[in-house]
């Protein structure tokens, strides 16, 4: 008898998840939790996340937690206290009740009043903060309760590192959702982003010879490495190694200048083959990029080739 799927119990073979949830795991709808290594998904709390309450509270809060309505240490408040059972509000308590489903029980959008209210800026995803409206989710513009984050971006971008870029002091833009993602190609790789998976993707296809972020050592000292993003062996010939790097952040960003002023340097010093991509320019058309940049008749070896 095979396995259980972690997520629906389905019989899943030899694997801990179903046909169904491989194919979710592979569009980043399924995660494997950190701390306990189960697969749950991505829209949902991992159970070992979940704070077990066996009786319903009557001190610690402000609010009530399904409807927001304000209390005196309860939980809950008394209309929600008498609309679901003692089990039911254990269960919300104890977020066995996911966000989805807490969000399904809010109020209807009025699509038409709330399309009319978004601004230019906003459907270019840049969210306005100012002092009429302070409170506003600064990755989606959701209405929030004065935090920087609406209940579902916290629960999506919790784990990542976001970059953003801020215009006096009230434009917020995101400026790559997708680092520190996980997004599976179909040699099986795992990798941080869109991008870098369709060019793990056109690798594949094209038959080239590839590793993901592979190391490589630039010093004597054990913390001296680099992970390029791609590593293209003898590609070039025997022993004659190509580098691909992804240059992934806008050029306003800081963490983005850094990484890539320190990196360039030790790729020159080294004499590496590096082939640069970028996403600002590239992405949306990576496959014709990729056509043109890995020719081998334009690869010049030795050098940093297409640096912008």
């Amino acid at each position: 008898m095979g396995k259980a799927c972690q997520i629906c119990g389905k019989n899943s073979g030899m694997y801990p998840l179903c046909a169904e949830h491989m194919i979710m795991k592979s569009e980043g709808l399924v995660e494997k939790c950190d701390e306990c290594g189960k697969w749950h998904l991505s829209s949902e709390y991992c159970e070992c996340q979940i704070e077990e309450y066996e009786d319903l509270p009557s001190e610690g809060f402000s609010k009530c937690v399904k409807c927001g309505a304000e209390t005196d240490g309860y939980a809950f408040c008394l209309e929600c206290w008498k609309r679901h059972t003692t089990s039911e509000m254990l269960d919300i308590l104890n977020k066995k009740i996911r966000i989805k489903s807490l969000e399904e029980d809010e109020e209807p959008v009025d699509e038409e009043n709330e399309e009319a209210e978004i601004t230019e800026d906003e459907k270019n995803h840049v969210v306005i903060i100012n002092e009429e409206n302070k409170s506003k989710c600064i990755t989606c513009g959701r209405k929030t309760d004065g935090l920087l984050f609406c209940s579902y971006c916290y629960k999506k971008y919790k784990k990542k590192d976001l970059l953003f870029k801020i215009t006096n002091c009230s434009s917020v833009e995101l400026l790559d959702e997708d680092y520190e993602g996980r997004y599976t190609c179909k040699d099986g790789h795992v990798v941080k982003s869109k991008s870098e998976r369709d060019i793990d993707n056109y690798l594949f296809e094209n038959g080239i010879q590839h590793a993901y972020e592979k190391e490589l050592p630039y010093g004597a000292g054990n913390k001296d490495i680099l992970h390029p993003d791609f590593y293209l062996p003898h590609y070039l010939g025997e022993g004659k190694h190509v580098y691909l790097e992804h240059w992934g952040y806008n050029e306003n960003n800081i963490q983005y200048t850094k990484t890539k002023a320190f990196k360039m340097p030790i790729y020159k010093e080294l004499g590496i083959t590096l082939i640069c991509t970028y996403e600002k320019t590239d992405t949306g058309k990576i496959d014709a990029v990729l056509e043109r940049k890995l020719n081998k008749k334009f690869i010049k070896e030795g050098e940093i080739n297409f640096e912008d």
